[in-house]
């Protein structure tokens, strides 16, 4: 399979990138493709939460592989991206927002797809443009923005204005996929066990959306 490499990433904290981040491996894991997951965070916590699920199940077959990644080590950083690049298959990578740090910057450039997550509050969004200002000058990857624990209730008039204006906005830089509602399923991932059917039937449009965008075959 060809090489993919896919970063999960915004700026602005709390918008899910990691909780999907795990959910898409799951999801391209359960469709046949080879996938590895890569955590770029200093919280580590698609790691942590690897590791919390071996202790209490290590008899569990691992579905698909975390790895730590010390950004701080340029060297050691150049030198895991050539590795990636080698990769016969989907790399994904759960990283912080921070931009300007320039070893992280080197990932961003790596990237094939920026998967992004957001919500239409006005604070999440302009932190969402901030992000792609930026994105633009270091990256050619394409960006993929997910709208991410939204309300089920359609809201005010004025705040359905706001969101078709900001879909609109964010369609002419880049694609938006169909909206994963808020859920307690989303936030109840697992890196060890299969997809729970509710969980699918909430993020298969969206997630189908990305691998459009990755061009991959599943």
């Amino acid at each position: 399979m060809e090489n993919k490499i896919v970063l999960f990433s915004n700026i602005k904290g709390g918008v899910g990138k990691t909780s999907l981040c795990a959910l898409f491996a799951s999801y391209l894991a359960e469709k046949g493709a080879p996938v590895i997951a890569i955590d770029a965070d200093l919280q580590a916590s698609l790691f942590r939460h690897r590791q919390r699920e071996t202790d209490v199940d290590g008899d569990t077959q691992i579905p698909w592989g975390v790895e730590l990644l010390n950004t701080s080590d340029t060297e050691g950083l150049q030198a895991t991206i050539e590795k990636m690049k080698s990769v016969p298959g989907v790399v994904l990578i759960d990283c912080p927002g921070n931009l300007n740090d320039k070893n992280l910057a080197m990932l961003y450039a790596a990237a094939d797809i920026a998967v992004i997550p957001l919500s239409f509050d006005p604070d999440t969004v302009d932190a969402t443009g901030i992000f792609v200002k930026a994105m633009k000058t270091i990256s050619q990857a394409r960006l993929v923005f997910v709208p991410n624990r939204i309300s089920a209730s359609e809201g005010k008039a004025e705040e359905l204005r706001q969101r078709a204006q900001t879909t609109e906005f964010l369609g002419l830089v880049g694609t938006v996929t169909p909206r994963i509602k808020q859920s307690v399923v989303i936030k109840r991932y697992t890196t060890l066990y299969p997809l729970e059917k509710t969980q699918l039937n909430a993020i298969e449009g969206a997630f189908k959306r990305i691998t459009d965008e990755m061009e991959i075959n599943l």
